[in-house]
């Protein structure tokens, strides 16, 4: 069925959110860091799927800023990935960047529309989203990599995505800002 489901939406998540219960007729969500997605009434019997909701009918998925996901070097050589939004229409040279660490800490960012980011976005700022050591979806020893690292190499982490940013040319280093909640408020401490 997710095999079905990924070819009919290509280019987006695709989840099964509920069934019923003779397994039928299944709810399913699709969507993604650039389209803050909708649901779908599948009917398995007849293979047919039809729009139901739409949850944010008025934003326009083709104003959104890609979100892309990057990976970037830590100053200790562990490999971290991220998710990076520029601004649609501006060159990605000199913006400004918005550093945005997720709570948690044992947690991770998503692929999934976050009206934050897009937000900032539109606003003409960069957006680094970095899965610091720590995060969790990257396996345990990535997980255990965390431990005991706060405010240490967690927040080094922080600091080697800005600095890889700045030495692309993609950001101006007089113009970054950290934001965060949760434990991403903690680090914007």
């Amino acid at each position: 069925l997710q095999a079905r489901l990924d070819r009919a939406l290509p280019g987006t998540v695709n989840i099964t959110t509920s069934w019923s219960s003779d397994d039928k007729r299944v709810l399913v969500w699709s969507g993604g860091a650039s389209d803050p997605g909708r649901y779908f009434l599948l009917d398995r019997k007849e293979a047919r799927m039809h729009p139901v909701i739409e949850p944010y009918p008025s934003v326009d998925p083709a104003q959104l800023a890609e979100v892309r996901p990057v990976t970037y070097q830590a100053r200790d050589g562990l490999s971290l990935p991220a998710y990076l939004t520029l601004p649609r229409g501006l060159e990605a040279r000199g913006l400004p960047l918005i550093l945005l660490p997720h709570g948690g800490p044992f947690s991770r960012d998503e692929w999934e529309y976050d009206s934050l980011v897009q937000f900032l976005a539109s606003r003409g700022y960069a957006v680094l989203q970095p899965q610091f050591r720590g995060s969790t979806g990257y396996g345990k020893a990535f997980v255990a990599r965390g431990y005991g690292e706060i405010g240490r190499k967690m927040q080094d982490d922080l600091d080697d995505g800005v600095d890889w940013l700045v030495k692309s040319g993609k950001v101006d280093p007089k113009r970054v800002c950290i934001v965060g909640m949760s434990y991403g408020g903690y680090a914007a401490l």
